[in-house]
């Protein structure tokens, strides 16, 4: 059984990034045999042949080039180390169909070899001069592929799609903070990507001077990361989408790398009472499956003492011998130490924390908790605060989100069913939608280009909500759940799948948005009203709905499931919802 089987009902929670995992291996369909003009000569590398491909609704020929090598294989005693670029290679390599993805820890992966730093690319013209839109993946920084996401929706539009892959897990983001184990090596991995962008995509048609680069959930969080490392030359992309995550989320950064790194090892077999300079020595050495699946174990037992924020081997880190950010992304706001020259797209979706909310009741039903009014009453949101990594030993947090959030009546009620709208908005405020607005608010603060802000409203046929798992037990729905937005962006849960007409009309307006943002630098459709860059730290902000239509104060996103609830009773939670994320703002490091 796999290790993420294993774990414990709160720790089970809380493996929360790896909320972006597609529930199915997605291979855009092929033709065969590919004719000669697939072929690429990508310079000073070699000679690739990809296969075709068509988009989903006007049957347009897509060729597609999986799993290019942008790297050496970071083996032997490159593990840990940052990425080299790939050497050149004689032959033709076939680059056709999807190849492999990088370790991680899931039921039924046997995948454990560790060259897999790669990325896909997909064209209809390589003569062209098209816009080229990046796309980085979510997981956790420790789950995901390129083939999860392919390009049958967005090539719908003239674009160039490029889908990377990165270091995961332990092997991407353990560190010692030593020249052994430097830590970030997904990073350095992402960033020699979009060099390898930089000098090469041009032979596939598209513009290097016109690269928007987008991600979902921890993929917008090392996005948003770049935006502050030293190491991010300004020349790699112009524009970013930030899709439900940020750098500034209490679970993207490893507080205690080298602590962190040494119970890892101990998980991955290594003498944890060792001097340090063997405890790397084992790393370095061991096998790869048995320190990728050292990472959930970790994972569940820090969970239980510490919480989120504190896991080690899917995280940043700050400082070390890596130079990728020498402090926190919140410290260089406070410097002014940004990109002031970078166009910026970003946004939640209604129900961003309900994913959360659903590993906590795991969690108390699996420790027979769920029924003890006492602790829902007293002491369930000091648990989300402190598991989400907001420790507040004052009260004055919680009490803010019970003012806000939460009638007497819910609270008296020591019903955890009763208080989960309320829940859904507190985890989704600490987990997403703050650290966005963050990211958000020093954009327009900084940069001279234009931001602009959205919530993902819409309710389609298809939802993420359990992650594919059986979610009848659940005495409460997920909403509008986290990565719904890509529902529409990429063909789910197959390309063989349909989608209604009426989330076919949303799958098409998303293409509009994202696409003419890449193409135009400002995201238009003809389903949408004008919509107005964010000129405030309020707003203004896209409702992408039927209707869609713009929104002035987008703290109102913080409450608006428990207002939802509450405006039956003609309770207005706005001002109190104001209160609770300016509390949760001032709390942040």
């Amino acid at each position: 059984m796999s290790p993420l089987k294993r774990l414990p009902g709160v720790a089970l929670l809380l493996l929360i990034l790896s909320h972006d995992l597609e529930s199915a291996v997605i291979v855009a369909r092929q033709d065969s045999p590919a004719p000669l003009d697939t072929v690429v000569n990508i310079n000073g590398l070699g000679l690739v042949r990809g296969g075709l491909g068509h988009t989903a609704r006007t049957n347009q020929t897509i060729i597609q080039f999986y799993n290019i090598p942008y790297a050496e294989a970071p083996i032997g005693s490159r593990r840990f180390k940052a990425p080299v670029k790939a050497n050149p290679w004689d032959d033709v390599r076939d680059v056709s169909a999807p190849g492999r993805e990088c370790p991680q820890p899931v039921e039924g992966m046997n995948q454990v070899d560790e060259n897999c730093l790669s990325l896909s690319v997909f064209t209809k013209n390589t003569t062209g001069n098209l816009p080229v839109m990046v796309y980085i993946h979510g997981g956790s920084l420790y789950l995901g592929a390129a083939v999860q996401h392919p390009p049958n929706y967005l090539m719908e539009r003239d674009v160039i799609l490029v889908v990377i892959q990165y270091r995961l897990g332990p092997l991407g983001f353990l560190s010692t903070l030593s020249e052994v184990i430097p830590g970030n090596a997904g990073m350095l991995d992402m960033i020699m990507a979009l060099e390898w962008v930089q000098d090469h995509i041009v032979q596939f048609g598209g513009n290097p001077e016109r690269v928007t680069v987008f991600g979902q959930s921890a993929g917008a969080a090392a996005i948003s990361a770049m935006l502050y490392s030293p190491l991010v030359s300004q020349k790699l992309f112009s524009q970013v989408i930030l899709q439900s995550g940020g750098s500034m989320a209490t679970w993207a950064v490893d507080p205690n790398p080298v602590a962190n790194a040494i119970d890892i090892a101990k998980y991955a077999g290594c003498n944890e009472n060792a001097p340090l300079v063997q405890i790397e020595q084992c790393l370095m050495a061991v096998g790869v499956e048995d320190l990728v699946k050292a990472l959930p174990l970790h994972a569940a037992s820090q969970y239980t003492t510490s919480g989120m924020d504190n896991i080690g081997g899917c995280g940043l880190v700050i400082g070390g011998p890596s130079g990728f950010l020498q402090r926190k992304p919140l410290e260089y706001v406070r410097r002014g130490e940004v990109r002031r020259d970078v166009r910026m797209m970003g946004g939640v979706t209604q129900q961003d924390g309900s994913f959360v909310v659903n590993g906590i009741y795991d969690g108390l039903m699996a420790m027979k908790m769920i029924n003890d009014s006492k602790f829902i009453q007293y002491d369930l949101l000091d648990m989300i605060n402190r598991y989400t990594g907001l420790e507040d030993y004052s009260g004055a947090l919680s009490a803010f989100e019970i003012e806000a959030l939460f009638s007497a009546d819910d609270l008296k009620s020591g019903n955890f069913t009763q208080m989960v709208n309320g829940l859904i908005d507190v985890a989704g405020a600490i987990v997403i939608k703050a650290p966005l607005l963050r990211d958000i608010q020093t954009n327009v603060r900084y940069s001279e280009e234009g931001t602009y802000l959205y919530s993902f409203d819409y309710v389609g046929e298809h939802t993420r909500f359990g992650y594919g798992d059986d979610t009848s037990h659940y005495p409460y729905g997920g909403g509008i759940h986290h990565s719904n937005d890509n529902i529409y962006l990429f063909p789910f849960p197959d390309f063989a799948a349909e989608l209604n007409v009426a989330d076919t009309k949303m799958s098409e307006t998303m293409v509009d948005l994202w696409t003419s943002f890449a193409i135009d630098g400002v995201p238009k459709s003809k389903s949408v009203p004008d919509w107005k860059p964010v000129n405030s730290v309020v707003g203004p902000y896209m409702h992408i709905n039927v209707p869609a239509s713009m929104g002035q104060n987008f703290y109102r996103e913080f409450s608006v499931t428990a207002t939802a609830k509450s405006s039956a009773f003609g309770v207005d939670y706005t001002l109190l919802s104001l209160v609770s994320i300016l509390a949760i703002v001032l709390q942040w490091n």
